[in-house]
């Protein structure tokens, strides 16, 4: 069963910016994919299996830290603005 906090982590409740392709993000992740293709290359059989595997790991692993910050930042967020209310402008 979903919930909206586990809706608005996922992405799905809010549009996402674009990425700027003058980012240094963005040269990273096109520095990676370069890397990632260059190896794909060079590697045949079960070696290809495993890299790609470990590659489709780590982006899952990647995804769902992404999905745990947005929640617990969100929580966090969430106990500052009831601390103001409760105490305040202290």
């Amino acid at each position: 069963m979903s919930t909206i906090l586990n809706d608005f982590a996922r992405g799905n409740m809010i549009i996402k910016p674009p990425l700027d392709p003058n980012s240094e993000r963005a040269d990273n992740i096109e520095f990676v994919n370069d890397l990632e293709k260059e190896l794909l290359g060079r590697l045949n059989g079960k070696d290809k299996a495993l890299f790609e595997n470990i590659v489709n790991t780590y982006q899952e692993i990647i995804e769902l830290t992404a999905i745990e910050n947005r929640i617990h930042g969100y929580k966090l967020g969430v106990m500052m603005a009831a601390e103001v209310f409760v105490t305040g402008h202290e």
